[in-house]
């Protein structure tokens, strides 16, 4: 289960999102659908522990992962999708 509780981001007076609170079962998926620009990649950076929220949480039940792939559509054409698909978690 992924659990995001309260989750704020903002730079300066720019607030890109506050007060998003999600939970994911098992077996459920998510869909984030925004604007351009409006935020979904740092919000998967958040996700991924690569950047501190202002304020909130997120949570995975231990034992679950979450694998993430860097946002740059080039950078894996030249392999197969499943091996891209795996290189997002760098245990598997």
């Amino acid at each position: 289960m992924i659990s995001v509780k309260d989750l704020k981001l903002a730079y300066g007076k720019r607030v890109l999102f506050e007060e998003v609170n999600l939970i994911s079962q098992k077996g459920n998926g998510i869909v984030v659908i925004v604007a351009t620009a409006a935020g979904k990649a740092i919000f998967l950076k958040i996700w991924g522990e690569e950047v501190e929220p202002n304020k909130g949480t997120v949570e995975i039940t231990p034992g679950e992962r979450m694998a993430v792939l860097k946002q740059n559509q080039f950078e894996f054409d030249q392999e197969t999708v499943l091996n891209t698909v795996m290189m997002g978690h760098a245990k598997l």
